[in-house]
């Protein structure tokens, strides 16, 4: 691709403060992957757990009757526990009737030998199985169906169907999961928890548990110590609670809506969550404006079957382009005559491709994502193409999934530069460092659940 490899400015970013829910001891290294617990300030509704283990908790350990001490800053679990025990702690009501939950924690083991396999358990009322992670001296594995289980003991014929992965067990690993109730999907991310994380999975399931009521400690076998630390389990602000089952969505734009060298955008992740129907017709390059791989040229050669939702982005490899004097950002026309929209303008063009999606699919919802804050950018020339956009938007009635303005995602800090951007692909999945440009897997956090919000 030759415009969104990205070109670093000379503005002056204004550095944000990340909240962090570290023990004072903790390493820098591990700040970038703190964040991922509340991408966006928007994204919660509601904190129903925060815990941090730099004191004892109320109920002691965290509610585990056996084998727990918080120590060190850390919830340190099936310590001292026999083979095939496990150690209970029950979530209140307030959990339990939640339909759609985000939990992220950091976790470690300690197991040493070719004996030893711990791991813990995420279970509904009813014993189903919404998440597992275990590991031993080789594997990391997680799983997420399995044999139903009251959780009295963990025998090997109750444990879950594992995926096994080659790991380092003396790193910690930090997992997000968005728990839907509703539609009985998990999607999950387990990475490493460091500042250039590297992806060990990643994926949405559909799964059995239909609540979350247990967080099973389980020793399968062996003495292996495990440690849980940053504990956050929020209500998300807007939940689609099974609204977009079923919808059709084509999304148009660049490499951003694309996923640049990765088969999965936050198109994907959105659509992947919801069980709607995604055609991506995005490429890398693509801009508003006139000349080369234009959007619009996309939205003509799309089929004619109308979709539920139309969404779409523009404006990166524009604002490389308008600084580059390829052309100009334009304004706004007077009207809705497309005779009267400057074509040669970026502005013009914008009116132009919306024109086209409402002409060919006058029922779908139109949403324009207004991508995140670039450090790869000319800062002035994306205020500018944003302003013209926000007002071009208004007037059509296009909806914005506002990643720009409502989320904390600024490339333009090298710390979210390094953590939550791509250039190319490690172990199988997008890595990190990148010029901020391309969000990985961490970045695509800050925008699904904007998406989400625009397409409800």
């Amino acid at each position: 691709m030759t415009n969104e490899t990205g070109r670093a400015t000379s503005m002056h970013a204004t550095q944000r403060r990340t909240r962090r829910f570290l023990r004072p001891t903790a390493v820098a290294a591990i700040v970038a992957a703190a964040v991922l617990a509340a991408p966006t300030a928007q994204a919660a509704a509601g904190v129903l757990i925060n815990e941090t283990f730099s004191a004892q908790t109320t109920p002691a350990n965290f509610g585990f009757p056996t084998g727990a001490a918080v120590s060190d800053g850390v919830l340190n679990v099936t310590k001292g526990m026999s083979d095939y025990t496990t150690s209970v702690k029950a979530f209140d009501g307030a959990v339990v009737g939640e339909r759609t939950l985000d939990l992220t924690f950091d976790w470690k083991t300690a197991v040493a030998g070719s004996g030893q396999k711990t791991g813990i358990e995420l279970r509904d009322s009813q014993g189903n199985l919404v998440f597992a992670l275990a590991g031993t001296t080789a594997e990391l594995r997680y799983g997420l169906t399995g044999p139903v289980s009251d959780s009295a003991s963990a025998p090997d014929s109750l444990n879950p169907a594992w995926t096994r992965i080659a790991y380092d067990r003396a790193k910690w690993y930090t997992v997000n999961l968005h728990l839907d109730f509703t539609l009985r999907r998990v999607q999950y991310l387990i990475a490493t928890k460091e500042t250039a994380a590297t992806v060990m999975a990643s994926g949405t399931a559909s799964v059995t548990g239909t609540n979350l009521a247990k967080l099973v400690a389980a020793n399968y076998y062996g003495t292996g110590v495990q440690s849980i630390d940053n504990f956050r389990l929020t209500v998300p602000a807007t939940a689609a609670s099974g609204r977009l089952k079923g919808k059709t969505m084509y999304a148009f734009g660049d490499s951003i809506v694309h996923g640049h060298t990765y088969a999965r955008s936050f198109v994907n992740l959105a659509a992947e969550r919801e069980l709607m129907n995604l055609t991506k017709y995005a490429v890398n390059g693509a801009a508003i404006g006139p000349g080369g791989k234009q959007i619009l040229t996309q939205v003509r050669n799309a089929t004619a079957q109308a979709p539920d939702y139309v969404v779409f982005n523009g404006g990166t490899n524009d604002a490389e382009l308008i600084y580059n004097n390829r052309y100009r950002v334009g304004t706004m026309a007077a009207g809705f005559d497309p005779a009267t929209f400057d074509r040669s303008t970026y502005a013009g063009s914008l009116e132009t491709t919306i024109q086209a999606m409402r002409t060919r699919w006058p029922a779908a919802r139109i949403v324009h994502v207004a991508v995140h804050k670039l450090g790869s950018r000319d800062w002035n020339t994306q205020l500018a193409i944003r302003s013209v956009t926000l007002r071009i938007c208004a007037k059509w009635g296009v909806a914005v999934a506002d990643v720009f303005g409502s989320s904390t995602l600024d490339t333009r800090n090298d710390g979210h530069r390094v953590a939550y951007t791509f250039n190319g692909l490690a172990n199988g999945y997008p890595g990190t460092g990148g010029t901020g440009t391309h969000p990985n897997l961490a970045g695509m956090g800050f925008y699904v659940p904007v998406l989400t919000a625009a397409l409800t």
